[in-house]
């Protein structure tokens, strides 16, 4: 055998310290014939140990920082040992990745989908799938590994706040920008957890501070416009939709001058969902099209998802319900590709309230109990408190009345947790009402 194989030889049975890091691999995939077919796309040649240790970390979802603790390296260089084994995945799956554009959460969809060997976390055993006209757009499995997030409480946050901060009184605001928001784990970043977690004052005060006074370069219009979009959706969110839309425009404006096609579809989107906020549905609808048409041009699919979202959301107010769910289903399928689990939350969430406004209520009831399951484990704590208000609605029809108050109890104390005074004083009426 020539020489070149060897390291095929040597797998998958490793008895050294490679196969000891990040072992874990071994339990959720099939990973020896993962790495084979990697051989074959590089011609027999295998990974060099430090590539495979940082491509099992990725592949068990483990952020830059904590890997390059672990190894005792710099998270540059965790960048440059998967530059390879990116390149492969690249063309092991050459219909499902854009060339050159690999992230850490792509490859671990890849990985996951096409080489997993257990799901007994999956959110699909939740619950049963009751509509079976798109049993195949729930395969909910591939966002499906119960996962632990960095941040877990807003004390653990409040160094980078801090660090943020400092950065901005020295005027440094690119640095401060990504002190908050990472690109690169955008799940474990600081702005997440403050957007999942409901503090949306301290989203607002942040993102503020940050364009009171920047004056953003060329190169740094991306960061600028998306500090904007942040800032519009927190507004949005406390119900404050007029200045969420001259945010989404100043957003579409600068992408427009830029020749930013990516950012013009995001900008149009978030734009329709504005308007859908505003009971402007003519406005909703428009922008949320024409956002579409340009992610689907542009090839976007994060933002693709996003807008068939907002047109469930549109025609499920006009009463169109069963429109909507196909909308639901068809940003339900794309999320769930992007392995984005806040995503599928929102969309089974979704799908769940629309069946109950059809007063299906077995498929009411599976889709939010789903939805709430996956919420909870992503930490979308908003997500998962409108699952148990809507799913406490449904018990309240059904005349289970216990079991409903139960819910609107755990919808108030997230409500409450968020600050979100209005849901919370919702909740707490209901069980007024139940309990008279």
């Amino acid at each position: 055998m020539s020489s070149k194989y060897k390291d095929i030889e040597a797998m998958p049975n490793l008895t050294d310290q490679l196969n000891e890091d990040f072992s874990t691999v071994y339990q959720l995939y099939e990973w020896e014939r993962f790495y084979l077919d990697l051989l074959n796309c590089n011609g027999g040649y295998g990974l060099s140990p430090q590539e495979q240790r940082c491509l099992k970390a990725i592949a068990i979802d483990l952020p830059r920082d904590q890997i390059a603790k672990k190894l005792n390296i710099t998270t540059d260089t965790v960048k440059s040992y998967l530059k390879k084994p990116y390149e492969l995945i690249e063309m092991l799956f050459p219909d499902e990745t854009t060339e050159g554009n690999m992230t850490e959460r792509k490859a671990r969809s890849l990985i996951f989908r096409n080489y997993k060997k257990i799901s007994q976390a999956s959110v699909s055993n939740f619950g049963q799938k009751n509509d079976s006209n798109y049993e195949a757009n729930n395969n909910i499995e591939d966002i499906s590994l119960i996962k632990e997030y960095t941040w877990q409480t807003i004390e653990q946050v409040q160094p980078y706040i801090d660090k943020f901060h400092n950065f901005c009184n020295f005027e440094n605001y690119t640095k401060a920008f990504y002190t908050i928001f990472d690109t690169d784990d955008y799940e474990n970043c600081v702005y997440n957890f403050l957007s999942s977690h409901g503090y949306i004052n301290i989203i607002i005060a942040l993102y503020e501070r940050l364009i009171e006074s920047w004056m953003p370069r060329k190169v740094e219009k991306w960061e600028f416009i998306t500090t904007l979009a942040c800032l519009g959706d927190a507004h949005d969110r406390m119900g404050n939709h007029e200045v969420a839309i001259g945010h989404y425009q100043n957003c579409l404006k600068i992408a427009e001058e830029i020749d930013d096609i990516d950012n013009i579809g995001g900008s149009l989107v978030n734009l329709g969902l504005a308007y859908f906020s505003l009971e402007n549905y003519e406005e909703a609808l428009d922008y949320s099209r024409l956002g579409l048409e340009i992610a689907r041009e542009s090839g976007n699919r994060e933002f693709e998802a996003n807008a068939l979202n907002n047109l469930g959301m549109i025609y499920s107010d006009l009463e169109e319900y069963q429109l909507a769910i196909d909308y639901y289903h068809f940003s339900l399928e794309i999320k769930s590709k992007l392995n984005d689990p806040q995503g599928v939350a929102g969309s089974l969430i979704n799908i769940g309230n629309t069946y109950r406004q059809l007063e299906k209520y077995e498929q009411t009831i599976s889709y939010l109990q789903r939805g709430i399951e996956a919420a909870h484990h992503s930490h979308h704590n908003q997500f998962e408190a409108n699952g148990w208000f809507n799913l406490a609605l449904a018990l309240e029809c059904l005349q289970h009345y216990s079991d409903a108050i139960s819910a609107y109890e755990k919808a108030f104390n997230l409500y409450q947790q968020m600050e979100m005074i209005e849901n919370a004083k919702d909740c707490r009426k209901a069980i007024t009402r139940m309990t008279k």
